[in-house]
């Protein structure tokens, strides 16, 4: 009985835990992958490479702020909402955290 109190103590805590980092980097990460795939003048080249990722760490304050609807110009006005982007990444990045911490949980 204690180890099976223990075994769901542990099993909500590494729940939490991976709600909590999913919470933290669900916008930037959403926001990263939206400049990086948005940048429309940027040419395919290593160049245009290096442009994509500057555009995609831009993009990542202007998704935090606006919570999911950034900027599509200089106007500051959006068409583009990318909220449901923001929830698939949540639950991504929450499920990897949560296997690899019970697959670091086993090993010991």
């Amino acid at each position: 009985m204690q180890s099976l109190m223990t075994w769901l103590q542990r099993r909500k805590k590494q729940l939490l835990i991976s709600a909590a980092l999913g919470a933290v980097l669900c916008l930037p990460v959403s926001g990263f992958i939206y400049g990086f795939v948005a940048c429309s003048d940027c040419e395919y080249s290593f160049i245009g490479f290096l442009w994509r990722i500057f555009i995609g760490i831009i993009h990542v304050p202007l998704t935090v702020i606006t919570l999911g609807k950034p900027w599509n110009d200089e106007a500051g006005i959006s068409a583009t909402d990318i909220r449901m982007y923001v929830l698939l990444s949540f639950l991504g990045i929450s499920m990897l955290s949560y296997l690899s911490l019970n697959g670091r949980a086993n090993k010991w």
